[in-house]
């Protein structure tokens, strides 16, 4: 299974709903939802999530939440990564918001 961030997914679904006539309506509910949420463009997300992967101890898949996410303090990054079995420390999350900073 691959792994795309919502900003991805607002551009699947947009270039989808131009080549057909309509979308179905779970496309559409997908696509709204990506209109309303995501704040960055595909290309700035896939550069935070190569920032954030460069990091020692983060995954891809933490940080496609974190991309999706645009965490703000550091409630928002431990919530993330509360189902994880790695939590980052005070300095990474530091370093994470730091990063997601550099974006917003």
């Amino acid at each position: 299974m691959k792994v795309v961030s919502l900003a991805e997914v607002k551009d699947m679904l947009a270039k989808l709903g131009k080549e057909r006539e309509e979308l179905t309506r779970e496309q559409k509910i997908a696509l709204e939802h990506s209109e309303k949420a995501v704040s960055l463009s595909a290309n700035k997300t896939k550069e935070l999530i190569r920032k954030l992967t460069s990091m020692e101890k983060i995954g891809k898949n933490q940080a496609y939440k974190i991309a999706d996410m645009l965490p703000k303090d550091e409630e928002d990054v431990m919530a993330i990564f509360s189902k994880e079995t790695f939590i980052p420390s005070k300095d990474e999350i530091k370093r994470i918001l730091e990063i997601v900073r550099e974006y917003i």
